[in-house]
């Protein structure tokens, strides 16, 4: 366990301390949510926990069905800005302090980019895209904020049926490709025809069958990544951090941002040194079964360290509310920071314990240097700090 920490703290919020303007790297994940124990939605809810948890980093989904997973109401919305615009929650949770807000965001036109995308619907796309980027450089103009904008694990959209060993035929390919091509050339455009400074967006794709690219086959990593012409790229790591050592799993995700990284096509004007990051990372426990809890909090707090020693800008932990359940069971497969009951997790308290620490550090570093220090000594520190809890 964690310093010896049980289950036991309600759901109240965490009062709120006020954060460094600095990326501290390590996040979490509001996406939909099974449970909510207050009046505001699970969306506010999830947001709120995570600010008062010390965080600074936000990811939440804005997508046709987000509605529903967050429990808002229903609305007639045909573009993502216009389903932003509807419902005032999102800009509520947007508004927040929050310094990086990453969001999936796929498509709210009738557009279904597998069957094809031809003129009019590489149109709607494109202006779906720019408007939604257009939109956020403007009211969040000298904000300080940065917003990645990108899709849920795409190999899984890319490979029917969760089928990791079918192989996906050439038009859905090659229609992949064109979707993320437009999506980044209209956030791109947005940047270069809207006004704006202190306030950045971004285009990342998320894949999740890295290793199949590694062997020649084909997915995301291997056939479409050097065709876009991407800023980011979010791993959603599961196939590479179960069953394994602390150095089996260093080793092997060392290899795959690696060779994501040998993928991309060169891009200027990025604001950190890798280019890959940690979208999804967690592990299944179960309180029936302490010995399970004990592996948890061990392997979490390892791919939190591995993320710092590989230098990566995010490693973002799935996720704050539990939305795995067993099928068979019903049993919760307890990924969350805060459980169904409202207790807040050791898992939890680690990431308070960081984000305080690591706050506290960055104050007194700048008060005496007059600046925060750089990358390469805010992690030697945070990987003292991390350590130590």
């Amino acid at each position: 366990m964690l310093n010896g920490l049980l289950f036991g703290q309600k759901v109240d919020y965490d009062p709120i301390f006020e954060l460094e303007d600095y990326n501290f790297v390590l996040g979490t994940q509001g996406i939909g949510g099974k449970y909510q124990f207050t009046d505001d939605s699970k969306l506010v809810e999830q947001a709120k926990h995570i600010r008062s948890m010390g965080s600074n980093i936000l990811k939440i989904s804005l997508g046709r069905n987000t509605t529903k997973s967050y429990n808002l109401k229903e609305v007639d919305a045909n573009t993502t800005l216009e389903l932003f615009k509807a419902i005032p929650d999102f800009k509520g949770v947007f508004d927040m302090d929050f310094k990086y807000i990453f969001a999936w965001v796929h498509t709210l036109t009738d557009v279904k980019w597998k069957n094809r995308i031809n003129k009019k619907e590489e149109q709607a796309l494109y202006d779906e895209m720019f408007e939604f980027a257009t939109y956020l450089l403007k009211e969040y103009n000298n904000s300080g904020k940065t917003f990645m904008i990108g899709n849920w694990e795409g190999d899984w959209l890319l490979h029917s049926g969760f089928n990791r060993n079918m192989t996906p035929p050439k038009n859905h390919v090659d229609n992949m490709t064109k979707w993320f091509q437009i999506r980044q050339k209209a956030i791109d455009d947005a940047k270069r025809k809207t006004e704006h400074k202190n306030v950045e967006i971004y285009h990342y794709v998320e894949v999740n069958l890295v290793l199949k690219g590694m062997q020649g086959k084909t997915c995301i990593s291997k056939d479409i990544l050097p065709k876009v012409d991407v800023d980011f790229v979010s791993y959603s790591s599961y196939e590479a951090i179960k069953n394994k050592s602390y150095d089996e799993k260093k080793n092997t995700l060392k290899g795959i941002f690696n060779y994501l990284e040998g993928q991309l096509k060169p891009k200027k004007n990025l604001p950190f040194s890798r280019r890959v990051y940690l979208g999804e990372y967690g592990y299944h426990a179960n309180k029936n079964k302490p010995e399970t809890l004990k592996t948890q909090d061990k392997e979490t707090k390892e791919i939190m360290q591995i993320a710092l020693e590989l230098d990566i800008p995010f490693a973002l932990h799935w996720q704050m509310y539990n939305n795995e359940y067993d099928k068979n069971t019903g049993r919760s497969k307890e990924m969350s920071l805060i459980n169904e009951q409202g207790e807040k997790r050791p898992l939890y308290y680690l990431h308070q314990n960081f984000y305080k620490k690591m706050n506290a550090y960055l104050e007194g570093y700048k008060n005496e240097n007059k600046a925060y220090p750089p990358s390469d000594v805010f992690r030697k520190k945070a990987l003292e700090v991390l350590k130590a809890l």
